[in-house]
Order: structure tokens, then C-alpha cells, then sequence
């Protein structure tokens, strides 16, 4: 069993959320440890997704407690949560389809701008020089995610796969320190999934950046995850290093069922 940071970026508490006689997570406890990668894993409705809405704020857990950084994270919404330092992708994908891909990625970077109402009328000069040093930086995403020649091309154009690198390049733009990616490689080729892994590797260490996956290819996250989760019916079943996880005959089990 992995031992548990004294010191987590984010833990859950005997988390529960029910959707009225529904549970859809059960007394969850789970930490998650700085710099590492962690897989979430489990079948379908196992409550993985329903996991990351609590702690990016769109659920609030009916019982239990979540921690981010050393604080509790009742009550707050998802934008602040976001301001914070979370960033996120979504299982399906959520683009501004009319904006070009750079325009997506520097959405989220006026959310916390420093300029005024008045400054964005006029276009003073600390607002165009805010705009640059925004356009800038998710130049450099897009560049970073090997997208960066289709800056000015409409989300809805690209590609699905650049698609899924376009919202992982946004889930970055706020320099979060928790990144939490929900099936990123869904829909992708097995030659398009192992750029895609060589690529969360890539931004995992250039940024030191802790990261929860969401994934249903199994390769991926035996390859780059350091710690699994494993969650069944709504409930932690196991947790441990890769190997550990799938020698576990608890995970065998809630996988591939056993014989009457």
C-alpha cells in the first residue's frame, strides 16, 4: 500500500454524494499526493466522474469532507475553485466552438484580469498590454500541446484529437497546481493516445504539476500513473502502486466478474 502524504494537495473524508436514494460516491477517503500522477479507474458508474464535479465544485458532497490545499472547499464554486489553482477537462468535450483555439485558451485568463470595465471600453494601454502578455502565454500552451500552428483556426474545425489537446492547453492557462483529466484519450487512435501520454508526462514534469486521471485505457495509466484508485458502485475498493493495483482481486473482480 502506497503511504499517504502528511501533506496533500487534495483529500477526500469519508466523502459521500447521493442523488436522492442514488449513492453515487460512498464514504470515499483518499489523498492525493504532490507532484505525483494519480489514475482513477473503475467501470462504467463506478462514481469517477461524479468524483472530480465535487471537487471542482459542481456537486456538493452530501456527507463527508473535501480538503484542497490544507482548506476546506464547501461552498465554493467552481470559477473560484479554478482561480485557485484546478484546472480541468471534461469526458466530453467542452470547447467554445465559434472561438479560435488561442481565443479559448485566454478565456479563462480574462476571468482574472487586472483591468477595469473602463480600460476594456477604451483599450487603454494596460488593457493591450495585458491582452499581449495573455495571447502570449496561450500561444506558448498551444505550442507546448504541438498545436500551436492552428492558433487562429476555429475550435470547431480542428481535428478531434488537437481538439482534446486544445482543452487540456486551456485546463493550463490558469497555471493550475491540480490538473484533473476526465478520459483524455477517449476517441483517440492507439498512435494519437501515446502522444497524448507522452505528453502528460511531458507537462507533469515541466510544471511539477499534481494530476488525477480519469481513464479507461489501461496501458496509459499502468505507463504514467505513480499511485490508482480504484472505485466500484461508488465505493474505494483499492489503491496502491500500478502492479499492486492490478494483481488486486478485489479490482479483478469488479472488472471481470467471477464465475457462479
Amino acid at each position: 500500500m502506497v503511504e499517504i502524504n502528511k501533506n496533500p494537495i487534495a483529500e477526500f473524508k469519508d466523502m459521500s454524494l447521493a442523488f436522492g436514494g442514488i449513492k453515487a460516491n460512498s464514504n470515499v477517503s483518499l489523498s492525493l499526493t504532490p507532484g505525483l500522477m494519480h489514475g482513477l479507474i473503475g467501470p462504467n458508474g463506478a462514481g469517477k466522474s461524479t468524483l472530480f464535479n465535487v471537487l471542482t465544485g459542481i456537486y456538493q458532497p452530501t456527507g463527508g469532507e473535501v480538503f484542497y490545499d490544507g482548506k476546506t472547499i464547501a461552498g465554493l464554486a467552481s470559477h473560484d475553485l479554478a482561480k485557485n489553482g484546478i484546472g480541468r477537462t471534461f469526458q466530453n468535450i467542452r470547447l467554445f466552438k465559434e472561438l479560435t483555439a488561442i481565443e479559448n485558451v485566454m478565456t479563462p485568463l480574462f476571468n482574472v484580469s487586472k483591468t477595469s470595465f473602463t480600460d476594456h471600453l477604451f483599450a487603454t494601454k494596460k488593457y493591450a498590454a495585458e491582452e499581449k502578455s495573455f495571447r502570449q502565454k496561450s500561444q506558448e500552451l498551444l505550442d507546448l500541446m504541438g498545436i500551436g500552428d492552428l492558433a487562429e483556426v476555429r475550435a470547431d474545425a480542428l481535428p478531434y484529437g488537437k481538439q482534446r489537446k486544445l482543452e487540456i492547453a486551456r485546463a493550463l492557462a490558469l497555471s493550475p497546481k491540480l490538473l484533473l483529466l476526465d478520459e483524455p484519450a477517449a476517441g483517440l487512435n492507439p498512435t494519437e493516445t501515446q502522444e497524448l501520454t507522452n505528453l502528460i508526462k511531458k507537462i507533469q514534469h515541466q510544471f511539477g504539476i499534481t494530476v488525477l486521471l480519469i481513464e479507461h485505457d489501461m496501458r496509459l495509466v499502468m505507463q504514467i500513473c505513480d499511485i490508482i484508485f480504484v472505485l466500484d458502485h461508488g465505493e474505494l475498493i483499492a489503491q496502491g502502486k500500478p502492479q499492486e493495483v492490478q494483481d488486486n482481486p478485489k479490482v479483478i473482480e469488479a472488472y471481470l466478474g467471477v464465475a457462479e
